[in-house]
């Protein structure tokens, strides 16, 4: 048997020679694969920049493009470099190093997607403004699940109570003290309230408010008994005192229950757009359907259908439904009925709250939403569904965008033949179950009597269409899988190393025992076991990253 040392050095060997392997071999051959695809084919780069009090800071730079090994639009990975001083400049200078190294041109490059900080995509002095010098017609449109929550979050302000302040106190009040969680447990038993963990309500995260309201909802009575219970309730400016208040506090209960209605719609928007699944020619129409929906909730239909959707006077009144028809929940009218001694004033402050919400989110959506942006109109024609609503003007504006260089009039025959020709001799589609990149790919191999591709131009279109992003969820994944890569038994991992793993996660499609090794890989890998032996041979092993 070995002494303890020398089987700890061992070890140490064969993860160095490991890592080497992952660093020198494997890695490079996923990341040239990518930057090959991205010299051949239209993509959008995708950025944002790590938020981590740690002592470096991180950009994750990806791409949204076709890879045909996988059949569809897929979001890769191309690096994660140090940016500590995040100005418009070093970011964009982080970007275009990476670009440069592994030589793919910005003529491919057709979108952006970031989280709409001024430093990304400012007008002036930005990522974007920058990238825009390089790539005139690149387009950008912003991260629409962060302009849903935006609005939302405007709209909460109006709602006269500390919605989100609650669910902080009552998570921390718990949250590090097992004696308190154990005495709740009783409280629980005693209101006969199944038991569930108090979920941690964090604004950053578009899809958490709705969660913890339901959470606290149902929490509500247990809650209620134990903060009136507990010998704090008494002590001015606690936190014990501001739960005990609020819990007792019909207002708050009652909007509660209105937020568990509200965030429905809202969070099925999100949830959609974040996908990472290409839905941008859906995105219009939903967006239209979003703020329909939002603003039926308090304007009077005629008045709607009167006019176009931006143009309704939904400040005014006289257009809005009176309390009785406001939309507010079957819930919060269920608690009203079993509460009928809640008072007048009460009640008006709520139904009036709830109209200053409805007026304030539907207003910031007009204005922050791209509800007007051609380009994101014509964006529908890649929406089977919408073939017949989309003119041959539009197909040309996209191939001139997109650069995709074709003639004019074979561009306009094929979209006519496509608008003309019946469902059923057309790929299959249900907007449900049918990516909108598989459709088209299927479109693209459709052939005529003679073997030749009926639509050679019209995919191409399409495709490059379907590679711009609609939000910022995949550099947000990447985050959170750094974040599971670099624990704490791992912060000395190099950044090189953090990149190399980032790379073949995000990269490779395949589980890592059943990788299909080409020879370059392999070469490169018993390239990289030479090296790794030659330096250990020399005294001078390579050290581990």
């Amino acid at each position: 048997m070995f002494p303890d040392s020398q089987i700890a050095k061992k070890f140490r060997c064969q993860r160095t020679k490991t890592t080497h392997i992952l660093n020198e071999a494997m890695a490079p051959s996923q990341k040239n694969r990518v930057a090959e695809i991205c010299r051949t084919n239209k993509f959008s780069i995708m950025m944002d920049e790590s938020n981590d009090s740690g002592d470096n800071k991180s950009v994750a730079i990806l791409v949204r493009v076709l890879d045909r090994s996988v059949h569809r639009i897929t979001t890769r990975f191309l690096a994660m470099p140090i940016c500590n001083i995040g100005t418009g400049v070093n970011l964009f200078s982080c970007l275009e190093q990476v670009l440069l190294d592994q030589n793919i041109p910005w003529q491919q490059c057709i979108g952006y997607g970031s989280d709409n900080a001024s430093v990304m995509v400012g007008r002036h002095n930005s990522v974007l403004s920058r990238i825009r010098e390089k790539q005139p017609d690149v387009y950008d449109m912003g991260c629409v699940c962060h302009l849903a929550n935006t609005c939302v979050q405007y709209g909460l302000k109006k709602l006269g109570v500390p919605v989100e302040d609650l669910l902080v106190d009552v998570f921390f009040h718990f949250h590090h003290s097992s004696k308190r969680k154990e005495e709740y447990k009783d409280f629980q038993m005693f209101t006969d309230t199944e038991p569930a963990k108090i979920i941690k309500h964090c604004s950053t995260r578009w899809l958490s408010l709705q969660k913890c309201v339901s959470r606290l909802l149902q929490q509500w009575p247990a809650l209620k008994s134990y903060f009136s219970s507990h010998n704090d309730c008494e002590t001015t400016g606690s936190r014990v005192q501001r739960c005990y208040q609020r819990l007792n506090d019909p207002m708050f209960e009652l909007t509660y229950h209105f937020l568990t209605f509200i965030m429905e719609p809202m969070n099925d928007f999100n949830t959609a757009f974040q996908a990472n699944e290409s839905k941008i020619g859906f995105l219009h129409v939903e967006m239209m359907r979003l703020l329909r929906k939002f603003m039926g909730k308090f304007v009077l239909t005629k008045v709607i259908t009167a006019s176009k959707i931006t143009e309704v006077d939904f400040r005014n009144p006289s257009n809005q439904h009176q309390d009785d028809d406001l939309a507010v929940g079957m819930g919060t009218r269920s608690y009203l009925h079993d509460n009928p001694d809640i008072c007048p004033v009460v009640l008006n402050k709520f139904f009036r709250s709830v109209r200053d919400f409805y007026t304030e989110v539907t207003e910031k959506m007009i204005k922050k939403f791209p509800l007007e942006d051609t380009t994101l109109k014509d964006l529908g024609f890649v929406n089977p569904c919408l073939r017949q609503n989309i003119s041959g003007e539009a197909v040309l504006r996209l191939a001139k965008r997109f650069q995709c260089n074709h003639e004019e009039d074979q561009l306009l025959d094929e979209f006519l033949d496509y608008q003309l020709t019946p469902n059923e001799e057309l790929p299959n589609f249900s907007p449900d179950e049918t990516r909108l990149d598989t459709y088209w790919l299927e479109m693209e191999g459709m052939l005529l009597l003679d073997g030749q591709k009926r639509f050679k131009n019209l995919p191409v279109v399409a495709l490059a269409a379907l590679s711009l992003p609609h939000s910022n969820a995949d550099p947000e994944r990447c985050f959170s899988m750094v974040r599971k890569i670099q624990t704490d038994h791992r912060d000395n991992l190099s950044n090189k190393t953090l990149n190399s793993l980032l790379c073949m996660k995000l990269n490779s499609d395949s589980e890592c025992y059943n990788m299909d090794m080409n020879k370059e890989m392999i070469s490169a890998v018993k390239k990289a076991c030479m090296t790794y032996k030659d330096s250990c041979n020399s005294g001078k092993c390579v050290s581990e990253s």
